[in-house]
């Protein structure tokens, strides 16, 4: 089982829908979240549920024993791919990290280059509302992804929610984004992700 990571504070939904979806496709996922916003994605107000195949837990808090509760169950399940999806949550035992910084200098307040050191597998990323004008210099040897947010997310994350469908978003500075983040994960060369992540797959039901 591969363990994946998106934190930061931000929105992360634009990347994390998409992902799920390919992730599923290659795959047995299932995410655990601290955002209660997952719940959109499927029926009831219960803190678990499921869509198009991929099992979703929602953690008011992401306390280590219920994540080594989830992971026993996941292990169990024969999971290939657990994500988790978090505005602080972060763990070594992640093996691939996509990370959303603030203003291309710090991650959850602590520096990039630090972080880099911790986290062997991680690419790095900013989704602001507006383009980033800051002038100083990505940190030396850290690519910095850098995504503004666009009126099409917004109807993209609308589609998703309303129909509960995992739907491709057909944006290429996402996909470049997440092909960087985890192609290696799935054991794939990036622009072999990129078709991932547009592929078509069987319908499920609600």
């Amino acid at each position: 089982m591969i363990k994946l990571a998106i934190t930061g504070k931000a929105d992360k939904r634009v990347l994390a829908y998409p992902f799920m979806r390919a992730c599923s496709i290659a795959g047995r996922t299932w995410v655990v979240t601290d955002d209660a916003a997952y719940k959109r994605l499927y029926s009831g107000k219960e803190n678990y549920g499921e869509i198009e195949s991929v099992k979703i837990y929602v953690l008011p808090t992401m306390s280590m024993e219920n994540i080594l509760k989830i992971e026993e169950l996941a292990i169990k399940d024969e999971t290939e791919y657990l994500i988790f999806i978090s505005d602080s949550y972060i763990s070594k035992e992640m093996q691939y990290n996509l990370l959303l910084c603030e203003q291309n200098t710090t991650f959850l307040g602590n520096s990039i280059e630090d972080i880099r050191e911790d986290y062997e597998n991680a690419a790095f990323g900013t989704l602001t509302l507006t383009p980033n004008k800051n002038k100083r210099l990505d940190p030396k040897e850290v690519h910095m992804h850098q995504i503004v947010w666009k009126p099409d997310y917004s109807f993209y994350l609308f589609r998703v929610e309303q129909l509960r469908q995992l739907l491709p978003l057909k944006d290429k500075t996402v996909s470049i984004l997440l092909g960087d983040a985890f192609a290696a994960a799935l054991n794939i060369k990036p622009e072999e992700f990129q078709k991932l992540l547009k592929r078509k797959r069987y319908s499920f039901s609600k």
